[in-house]
């Protein structure tokens, strides 16, 4: 069924409406509808700082989880890695 179609059947209420309207994708872009430009975005303060605060911690978190993973599953026989010299 195409958007026209539910649009003006007797089903269409607030629901149909807002779940057409979220599944369309709008990007307002540089200008405005007057054409106009579009003031500046916002420039986070930092924002390398803070990304690499997020980052850096927990991917040394799954760093060490992993090795004791792997250390775990050695002492338990599960998984030994083997030392073939060639």
């Amino acid at each position: 069924m195409n958007r026209a179609a539910l649009l003006f059947s007797p089903f269409s209420g607030r629901f149909v409406l807002r779940t057409l309207r979220s599944n369309i994708y709008t990007h307002p872009g540089a200008y405005r509808n007057s054409g106009a430009l579009c003031s500046r975005p916002e420039i986070m303060s930092f924002g390398v700082l803070r990304s690499l605060a997020m980052s850096i911690p927990f991917i040394c978190l799954g760093a060490f989880v992993s090795r004791e993973g792997a250390a775990i599953l050695e002492e338990l026989d599960i998984f030994v890695p083997d030392d073939e010299d060639d």
